[in-house]
């Protein structure tokens, strides 16, 4: 029987990364019709969980006609020619011409007429990096390793390390004396030609002696969320990380910072604000580990 083999790009496998790792529990799988309407249109799955990132598969007319012919799919590293992982189909479906202008809006290739399959996903190899492995955790392994931490700060680094968010980090942990620790999230282009450079930096440059210890932690980025979805994915992810904190930069716009302390009971973290010294006079690209956002 013949199965299809889709071809997925760089995006697509960071994705696919994350979603493997544990990075996007309580996400096992591509979303079905109902959770995908419901995050475009509230940031929600159907069941009211609070989720930003539309985790949908597209698929052709032509590809969504042999994927039913076995009801499985198998992702292929476009570059690599690598099947990474299996989609086991629970449903195709289209979404309905005004939801689907929604979903055009992170995809411009996404149309009224594009098919999409929801099902679980499991590895078949494992994602492949050219450095730093030692510092890609999935979220089981990480927790296990923190475990004996009283509170975990979350930082972000994109790909620097911004000082004063550091600064804000040691000063919470002296703060609260909890003897917690720093979760250093990292997202640098790993095909930009300094990139050994900017990690090395970065381990030169994180220094806390009110942390009991502090972890380094590579993340995959995501293109094309906005900066509200985009802050509430990191805060996510690294509450399933273990963070019980996160530091939210200066750099963050005001109603990017409001946004996501109306989600503050619902995320369970520490909402760790750095103020602006001054007002920026011109509007600056928003980068977290995760994604980019103009």
């Amino acid at each position: 029987m013949s199965i299809l083999h889709k071809i997925v790009n760089h995006n697509e496998i960071s994705i696919l990364e994350l979603l493997l790792n544990g990075a996007f529990a309580p996400l096992h799988g591509y979303l079905n019709q109902d959770d995908h309407r419901s995050v475009l249109q509230r940031n929600r799955l159907a069941n009211g969980t609070l989720w930003p990132l539309p985790l949908a598969l597209s698929l052709t007319p032509a590809e969504k006609r042999e994927a039913q012919l076995s009801g499985r799919i198998v992702l292929v590293d476009e570059l690599e020619r690598r099947a990474i992982a299996e989609v086991s189909v629970d449903s195709f479906y289209r979404l309905p011409a005004d939801v689907a202008a929604l979903a055009q809006a992170f995809d411009a290739n996404r149309t009224p007429d594009t098919w999409y399959a929801s099902g679980n996903v499991k590895p078949l190899q494992k994602i492949l990096h050219p450095a730093f492995n030692s510092l890609r955790f999935n979220v089981p392994a990480l927790r296990q390793n923190v475990q004996d931490w009283n509170s975990i700060i979350a930082v972000q680094a994109t790909p620097t390390l911004d000082s004063n968010d550091l600064q804000r980090a040691c000063e919470w942990l002296t703060e609260t004396e909890t003897g917690g620790g720093l979760l250093v999230q990292i997202g640098i282009n790993e095909s930009a030609p300094d990139f050994h450079q900017q990690v090395r930096e970065l381990r030169n440059q994180v220094k806390c002696t009110s942390a009991r210890q502090v972890k380094l932690s590579l993340l995959p980025c995501i293109e094309g969320l906005g900066e509200n979805r985009c802050l509430l994915l990191q805060a996510l992810v690294s509450r399933n990380y273990g963070a019980t904190g996160f530091v939210v930069g200066k750099h963050i716009s005001p109603e990017a910072r409001r946004w996501l302390l109306k989600h503050h009971d619902e995320l369970g973290l520490d909402i760790i604000p750095v103020r602006a010294q001054r007002p920026q006079a011109v509007k600056q690209t928003v980068r977290h580990p995760l994604c980019e956002a103009a």
